[in-house]
């Protein structure tokens, strides 16, 4: 216990690095707020137009997919919002509901009850991924993937009314409780991981992995067939509900043109993007976005490889390699710089890699890393397409 009242323990610093992050972050969106014109008045904005005039430094962060999950907290699924899985959403309405008099108080509530779910979940994953980590390297190896997670371009999602932190936490509990042994917490949090993200289907393989690894009997690693369990019940609603099982994979092709019917190879997305690269006017808004999706892909491909080489554990880094293909079969990298986020095997990839370079290299990386987070989090918060 004195560990973790002690102000030197790596806790505490963990919860300060957190706090550095989050105060940033509110001292950029005043920036944004103040000196960076909307890109559109009417459209992506959360709590919608009139909302976010009133109080931008809430609703910003509920901009773009923010307003879908406010969306469904209050009225349910409807249009083509199946892509949104129920948890987050589900403990959003939850929480909120008892101050819900009005519209107006319903998105409040809802808009705050998320960023609150959303930084809570985050600190709590940032302290059981440094004991995750620990397990296996030292505490400055775990300290430091903390802070490169941080710094990383696309962080402030971790912050807004997005399930990103929510499925670190569930995802990383479901990892530790399997390497302390404590098998069917870790089913719980995988299949709880299934329903908040399609990526946590992937939690069912690698636990598979690690059961191996760790000879784990069957009266233990049977308790992982929940795992898939999450899954299977949204796609039952969706079944009953909309008729399509997978709706949440098939109106992705219809709410976003790069998306593509059927599976594209991996090599193709990167050839589609260096066309991209020569093609698209380099002063569209949008040339920035398809660098950082460019790069995130080669990056995110390239760490699961590497953290191979430096003997990560292979169930980690089956979720890391899994989890960065699998979008990438609808031929695109959009929004791959988001949803790599909660990839935590290849930030210790990272980490690692980082480590063993001189110290200018480290500090270039996390100066020019810091710079891109504070353009991408004040082009978010305005409205301007990121992830």
């Amino acid at each position: 216990m004195s560990n973790y009242i002690n102000l030197n323990s790596p806790i505490f610093k963990v919860l300060f690095i957190f706090l550095t992050w989050r105060f940033a972050l509110i001292i950029i969106s005043l920036f944004a707020i103040n000196f960076i014109p909307l890109a559109q008045k009417d459209r992506f904005l959360g709590g919608g137009s009139v909302n976010y005039g009133i109080s931008p430094h809430l609703f910003s962060w509920a901009n773009f997919d923010g307003e879908h999950y406010l969306s469904i907290s209050i009225f349910g699924y409807k249009g083509l919002e199946q892509a949104f899985f129920p948890v987050f959403p589900a403990l959003i309405s939850f929480f909120a509901k008892p101050f819900a008099a009005n519209l107006f108080s319903s998105l409040l509530s809802s808009t705050i009850v998320g960023i609150f779910i959303a930084n809570i979940s985050f600190v709590l994953a940032l302290i059981f991924l440094f004991e995750l980590i620990t397990l296996d390297y030292p505490k400055k190896i775990a300290l430091f993937t903390i802070a490169i997670l941080l710094l990383f371009p696309t962080s402030f999602f971790f912050g807004a009314v997005y399930n990103e932190s929510l499925f670190l936490l569930l995802s990383v509990l479901s990892f530790y409780c399997a390497r302390k042994n404590r098998w069917f917490l870790s089913s719980v949090f995988g299949c709880l991981s299934a329903a908040t993200r399609v990526f946590g289907i992937l939690l069912f393989p690698a636990l598979l992995i690690e059961a191996y690894k760790q000879r784990v009997g069957f009266s233990k690693a049977v308790w992982l067939i929940l795992i898939p369990l999450g899954l299977g019940i949204y796609m039952t609603y969706l079944y009953l509900t909309v008729g399509d099982p997978i709706a949440f994979y098939t109106n992705q092709r219809l709410v976003g043109e790069q998306h593509q019917q059927g599976f594209t190879l991996l090599p193709q997305v990167y050839f589609r993007y260096i066309k991209m690269i020569f093609t698209v006017d380099k002063m569209n808004p949008i040339y920035q976005t398809i660098w950082l999706e460019f790069v995130t892909g080669l990056l995110f491909l390239a760490l699961p490889i590497y953290g191979y080489f430096k003997k990560i554990r292979l169930s980690y880094l089956f979720f890391a390699l899994g989890g960065f293909i699998l979008p990438t079969i609808q031929g695109s990298f959009s929004s791959s710089p988001r949803y790599i986020l909660i990839l935590f095997p290849s930030f210790l990839a990272l980490a690692l890699f980082l480590n063993n370079l001189p110290k200018i290299f480290r500090l270039v990386y996390i100066l020019f890393s810091a710079i891109i987070l504070t353009v991408e989090t004040a082009l978010f918060l305005r409205g301007y397409w990121v992830a």
